[in-house]
C-alpha cells in the first residue's frame, strides 16, 4: 500500500495484549506515521479483511486525519486541564481559615478564589463536553470517507465488510487500556463501550456496512452465522499473498519498461494520494521481485544505511570507486564492502525500484542514531557530485531522503510564515520547469523550450512575462532554494504545479519510464505523494 501510494513506508507494531479487533494510525506527516493493530485483530482478519483495514489506515494517513486526531486529542487535554485547574483551586480552598482582625477582608478574598475554582470548573468541563460532540462529529464523518478511500484502494468491499462483520457480529474491538477513551476517536472501531450517538466517535457498525453493501441484511447475516453458514471458519491467521510467479511479473515489468507511458496532465494530478487498482498490484509486482536478501537489508536498522548508499552510487566504475573511498571515511571496511556487494542488485533492479526501495528502508533508517544520520546526510552531496556532474535523479532522489529525514527527526511545528504563491515564485518555477524539460528533451533545446513554456502556460495562464528558457547549469543550490519555496505552496497550488509538470513531461505525448520517476521523485521533495505512474493512470 506504501509503495502505490508512493509514501513513505510506515512503522508497523502490534498490541499484543489486545484481544480486540482493531487498530489506529498516528503521527503528524507520513514521515513520521507509524500503524498499529492488535493482536486479536491480526489472529482474526483474513489477509483481504486485514488489507481492508490498512487500506483505511492508509486514508488517514493521506487525507491528514493523524495531525487531526493528534490536535484534538491536545485541544480535548487543554480544555480538560482547566477543569482540573478549578478542582485544585476548589479543593485547596476547603481547608483555608480565617482568622484574626481581617476575617472579613479574607473571607471576601476566599470566597473569590472559591468563585474562580468553581468558574474555572464549570468552563473547563462545559467546553469538554461541546468538545467532545465535536470531536465524535468530525470522526465519524472521517470514518465514512476513510472506509470509501479504502474501497477505492483495494477495488473491493469484501475485505473491509468482512472485517466490520467480524468486529459487530463477533470478537468486537474493546482495549483493555483505561485510557483508550481519549484515542477512541483515532482508532478503526470504536474501542470502548457503546456511547450515546452524541458521543459516539465512529457511526454504527451496521451503518458502515451498509453504505459499503446497501443490500445487507444482519438479522439474516445472524441466522446464517448461528447455522454456521456465515462467515468462514476461524482461520489462524491471516492467509498469505499469493505470489505471482517471477517470470511472470518479470515480464510485466520489462513490458512496463520497453512501453512509453501516454498520460494525460489531468489523470496525473489525480493520483496524488489516490492510487488505482491497477498501481496496486504494480507495486505488488515490484515488491515480489525484490529479492529477499536485498528486501531483509532495507528493513534492518544496520543494513537500510548500507542500501541507502547504495542507491546513490554512479554506474560508472570508476566514479564508483571514488565514491566507495569517500565513504571509507565514515563507514568500516566491512560496510564500505557491504555497499558495494549491494550495489549490482541495485543496478539489475533499475530505476523503477529506488523510490520504492527508499520508501522500504526509510523506517529502519530513521531508527539509526542521530549522529550516524546527519553523517549520512553530509556525504550525500559527496557521493552524487562526485563525478563533476548531477544526475537530476540521483539529485532528487537525495533530496526526497533528506526531507524524509529531516520530518522524521524535527518536531511538528505551526506555520509562521506566510505560504508561497505561485504568482510569487516565478524565479523558482522557472528553474523547475527548465531543469525538468532539459532532461525530457536533451537532444533538441527547441522542443524543450516548447515544453517549458507549456508547462509554464498550464500554471500560469494568466501570467505571460515568465523567464524564458534556459538550459541549466550549476543549478543544484537554486534548485535547493526553489523545491524549498514551493513546498511551502498550498495544496491547491501544488495540485496544479504536478499537473503543469505533468505537461512540460509529456509535450511530445510520451513520457519514458525515466521522466516518470523524475516526477515522482520531484513530488516526493514537495511532499505530494504520487503513485507509479501506468498508461492509463487516474
Amino acid at each position: 500500500m506504501a509503495i502505490a501510494s508512493g509514501v513513505p513506508v510506515p512503522e508497523v507494531y502490534v498490541l499484543e495484549q489486545e484481544a480486540g479487533l482493531n487498530a489506529f494510525a498516528a503521527g503528524f506527516t507520513p514521515s513520521d506515521a507509524a500503524i498499529a493493530v492488535t493482536r486479536g485483530g491480526l489472529e482474526a482478519f483474513s489477509r483481504s479483511e486485514l488489507q481492508g483495514v490498512i487500506a483505511h489506515e492508509f486514508s488517514h494517513i493521506l487525507n491528514g486525519d493523524m495531525r487531526l486526531n493528534m490536535r484534538l486529542i491536545g485541544i480535548l487535554f487543554g480544555i480538560l486541564a482547566i477543569s482540573l485547574i478549578g478542582r485544585t483551586i476548589l479543593r485547596s480552598a476547603r481547608h483555608m481559615r480565617v482568622r484574626g482582625r481581617d476575617s472579613r477582608k479574607d473571607g471576601g478574598a476566599v470566597a473569590v478564589i472559591l468563585l474562580t475554582g468553581l468558574a474555572l470548573s464549570l468552563i473547563g468541563y462545559l467546553g469538554l463536553f461541546f468538545g467532545r460532540v465535536i470531536k465524535a462529529g468530525v470522526s465519524r464523518q472521517r470514518e465514512y470517507l476513510a472506509d470509501a478511500s479504502a474501497v477505492q484502494f483495494t477495488r473491493e468491499t469484501v475485505g473491509l465488510t468482512g472485517a466490520l462483520k467480524k468486529i459487530g457480529f463477533g470478537a468486537g474491538s474493546l482495549l483493555e487500556d483505561a485510557d483508550s477513551e481519549e484515542v477512541s476517536h483515532m482508532l478503526f472501531a470504536s474501542g470502548v463501550p457503546r456511547l450515546t450517538a452524541l458521543f459516539a466517535t465512529h457511526p454504527p457498525i451496521v451503518e458502515r456496512i451498509r453504505a459499503l453493501d446497501p443490500r445487507f441484511d444482519p438479522a439474516e447475516y445472524v441466522r446464517k452465522a448461528a447455522a454456521g453458514r456465515g462467515q468462514p471458519a476461524p482461520a489462524s491467521g491471516p492467509t498469505r499473498e499469493p505470489v505471482p510467479g517471477t517470470r511472470e511479473a518479470r515480464a510485466r515489468l520489462d513490458q512496463l519498461l520497453q512501453a512509453l507511458l501516454v498520460l494525460t496532465p489531468e489523470s496525473v494530478s489525480e493520483t496524488v494520494g489516490n492510487p488505482s487498482a491497477a498501481q496496486v498490484q504494480h507495486a505488488s509486482d515490484l515488491r515480489h521481485l525484490i529479492p529477499a536478501a536485498v528486501s531483509e537489508t532495507a528493513h534492518s536498522p544496520a543494513g537500510a544505511l548500507l542500501l541507502t548508499l547504495a542507491l546513490l552510487l554512479d554506474p560508472d566504475e570508476a566514479t564508483r570507486e571514488r565514491q566507495t573511498t569517500r565513504l571509507a571515511a565514515f563507514l568500516g571496511p566491512d560496510q564500505v564492502q557491504a555497499v558495494n556487494a549491494l550495489y549490482p542488485a541495485m543496478s539489475e533492479l533499475g530505476m523503477p525500484f529506488r523510490l520504492p526501495l527508499l520508501e522500504l528502508a526509510f523506517p529502519a533508517l530513521k531508527r539509526r542514531p542521530h549522529e550516524q544520520i546527519r553523517t549520512l546526510l553530509a556525504g550525500v552531496n559527496d557521493l552524487i557530485g562526485m563525478d563533476g556532474r548531477v544526475d537530476t535523479f540521483e539529485y532528487l532522489l537525495s533530496r526526497a531522503l533528506i526531507s524524509l529525514l529531516r520530518d522524521a527527526a524535527q518536531p511538528p511545528r505551526r506555520r509562521t510564515a506566510p505560504r508561497a504563491r505561485l504568482a510569487g515564485s516565478l524565479a523558482e518555477l522557472h528553474i523547475l520547469f527548465s531543469v525538468v524539460a532539459f532532461l525530457g528533451h536533451r537532444d533538441d533545446a527547441q522542443t524543450a523550450r516548447e515544453a517549458y513554456h507549456d508547462g509554464m502556460r498550464s500554471l500560469l495562464p494568466g501570467v505571460g512575462n515568465w523567464p524564458d528558457y534556459a538550459t541549466p547549469a550549476g543549478w543544484i543550490k537554486e534548485m535547493d532554494a526553489a523545491l524549498e519555496k514551493l513546498d511551502t505552496l498550498p495544496a491547491m497550488a501544488k495540485q496544479a504545479l504536478v499537473q503543469a509538470l505533468s505537461a512540460t513531461i509529456s509535450h511530445d505525448n510520451r513520457v519514458t519510464v525515466s521522466e516518470a520517476e523524475l516526477l515522482r521523485a520531484v513530488c516526493a521533495v514537495l511532499h505530494c505523494p504520487l503513485p507509479p505512474l501506468l498508461s492509463g493512470a487516474g
